[in-house]
């Protein structure tokens, strides 16, 4: 079990590390006149979520890797659509 352990720890800081550098900053506008609901998701794990009111502007940082749900109400119920964060990523200049 130790050894597992110790395993585990040794891998995390290298984990970590690549996350990071990895890392993008997106911009996300909510352009309709609905509440909306986005989570950042990586992985199949929520990393970030967050209510966006119309009109609201959102800076977050995602792995290049990630994807945006962007949960809108529909008559059917929520409409889900997945974009990845790349798409959203700030360029400078």
């Amino acid at each position: 079990m130790s050894y597992i352990l110790s395993l585990l720890k040794s891998k995390l800081p290298t984990q970590l590390r690549s996350e990071v550098s990895s890392s993008i900053l997106c911009y996300y506008i909510n352009d309709t006149t609905d509440i909306q609901i986005i989570r950042v998701v990586s992985e199949a794990v929520y990393r970030f979520e967050r209510v966006v009111f119309p009109e609201e502007r959102v800076l977050f940082e995602a792995s290049s890797e990630s994807y945006l749900e962007i949960h809108s109400p529909s008559p059917n119920g929520a409409r889900i659509t997945r974009s990845e964060c790349r798409t959203f990523q700030v360029s400078e200049g």
